[in-house]
């Protein structure tokens, strides 16, 4: 069931490319939290996210990436409060979501306290959204995608708003990560730019 207002929002960086997209997705949660006390972010980073991170982001960028949250877990604490379903977050963005951990969400394994608190989104009937990063896709991955959605999540692969014209490559992940936001309920506001047609004048 989702809440009115959202207050607890996770955030679960996985090991697929795409850093960037995690980066501006905490940079805009930051924000909202600033202005809504309420509103609290809940980061956990895999083993192999830190490893992508090394690899994509500098040493500024990857000290921000964890400082931008409000808390962070360990991915094997598996004690973490969110990891039972009285007490579990109002929605979690798994942001990239690499094959692993789409698969693992899909069939519940949950070893992990990042794949415990995507499974405790779906049987608590929570907003659950994957911005699965990888291409193309064969059968396996799609019917890992479809066992999520029959399921209530979200697939939503980040697929760039060209029409938009970003200016940069940080513009374009932007913009991307706050319509991956949206989808948990949050309030985007000037964050989302909006398609205008051009105007026939």
């Amino acid at each position: 069931m989702r809440e009115q207002s959202p207050s607890k929002i996770g955030i679960v960086i996985s090991g697929a490319s795409g850093s960037l997209l995690a980066l501006q997705a905490l940079r805009i949660l930051k924000a909202l939290t600033n202005k809504n006390p309420t509103l609290s972010s809940h980061l956990i980073i895999t083993q192999g996210a830190r490893r992508t991170a090394e690899l994509e982001l500098n040493a500024s960028q990857r000290v921000e990436l964890t400082a931008l949250a409000d808390h962070i877990y360990d991915d094997n604490n598996l004690t973490a409060t969110f990891a039972s379903g009285s007490n579990p977050l109002s929605g979690l963005l798994v942001v990239p979501c690499s094959i692993r951990s789409l698969s693992a969400i899909a069939y519940s394994q949950t070893d992990r306290l990042s794949i415990r608190a995507a499974d405790v989104m779906l049987k608590e009937r929570r907003p659950l959204v994957l911005a699965v990063r990888e291409t193309p896709f064969h059968a396996g991955h799609l019917q890992a995608m479809q066992l999520i959605t029959q399921m209530g999540g979200i697939i939503a692969p980040p697929v760039p708003a060209f029409y938009l014209a970003p200016k940069s490559i940080d513009e374009l992940a932007e913009q991307s990560a706050a319509r991956l936001l949206a989808l948990l309920g949050l309030d985007m506001g000037n964050w989302l730019k909006q398609w205008q047609p051009p105007s026939s004048d």
